[in-house]
């Protein structure tokens, strides 16, 4: 009887509402796992630096942009935390001396309840803060390449010719020009203008700027002087016997090399005008030599001699 009893009972605990009981463990089950695992865990991440200077001073030593942050909390709060947005640390040196070192701290950096930050690395930031200057300095363009021939740079303008610089007073008392980025002249044949940006060597200096700094290359073609010797002087617009005196001059010229190059003594003219003697007696005259059969960019620079004696004969 009392058999009977017992497995009655233990039928009732395992078989009655079985489904129900079977859940429930397994809940059970569940729950104790999760928070056998629940355990703290460590995590690193990256909090971004943002330094407050004094208005008239400069920060003139390295800065820390990011600093290593390490976190400890359960497992559970660390899942749901993302290293990356870690809030930035503000480090404020407006009541801070010259030359220091500021320690941070744990507590500068702020993360989800249940969460703790345990170290910073670095732990600490050298300052060194500088007196702040400006000063108007002189714009010189830089430049690369040469234009093609027979073309040659005459001129860079630069505007604006000055602009302001900004930074630690030790640096900017012992500049006087700023250079701009390289200008390429290479295989040019026409004048041109460019925008350009100022090429700053140290980072602690800055600008600031209204309009665009503009270099304006004014190429030109090059020149070159040619002096060609014996040439024959003729007489014109005369119907007499000339002789000239001396038979021959000196003629300079100077222009576009590329045109002084080719030009040829028999193609150049070198005529005495008898136009107005032509009506007169024959006799003897000084008559100075006109040039002629000059390309149009081409300047005459020099003639000698200039006058020649010239006796005119019946034919």
């Amino acid at each position: 009887m009392i058999g009977r009893m017992i497995k009655a009972a233990l039928r009732r605990i395992f078989v009655h509402n079985f489904y129900l009981k079977f859940v429930a463990a397994v809940l059970t089950l569940a729950l104790y796992i999760w928070v056998s695992d629940d355990r703290e865990m460590v995590v690193a991440g990256y909090a971004p630096v943002r330094v407050v200077v004094p208005d008239d001073m400069v920060l003139t030593s390295d800065p820390l942009d990011r600093v290593k942050v390490t976190i400890r909390g359960r497992w559970s709060d660390i899942n749901r935390f993302d290293p990356s947005q870690i809030d930035p640390i503000r480090i404020d040196l407006t009541r801070t001396d010259q030359d220091s070192v500021v320690a941070l701290s744990t507590d500068m950096v702020r993360v989800p309840p249940g969460l703790r930050v345990v170290a910073i690395e670095p732990g600490h930031m050298l300052v060194q803060l500088e007196e702040e200057a400006d000063k108007s300095v002189r714009v010189v363009a830089q430049i690369v390449g040469e234009p093609r021939p027979p073309y040659a740079l005459s001129e860079l303008k630069v505007t604006p010719e000055e602009v302001v610089l900004r930074g630690p007073r030790s640096v900017v008392d012992r500049i006087s020009t700023v250079s701009t980025e390289a200008l390429d002249l290479s295989n040019r044949t026409q004048s041109f203008q460019k925008q350009v940006r100022l090429r700053l060597e140290n980072p602690q200096l800055s600008y600031d700027l209204d309009q665009p700094i503009v270099v304006q290359a004014i190429i030109v073609t090059q020149e070159a002087t040619r002096t060609f010797e014996n040439v024959p002087v003729s007489a014109v617009n005369t119907t007499h016997a000339v002789e000239v005196s001396p038979p021959t001059t000196t003629i300079t010229v100077r222009g576009p090399s590329d045109v002084v190059e080719r030009m040829r003594t028999d193609i150049m003219r070198a005529e005495l005008d008898l136009s107005a003697e032509d009506r007169r007696p024959p006799g003897t005259f000084s008559k100075d030599v006109i040039v002629r059969n000059l390309p149009s960019d081409v300047t005459l620079v020099r003639v000698y001699p200039m006058s020649f004696r010239v006796t005119t004969t019946p034919r």
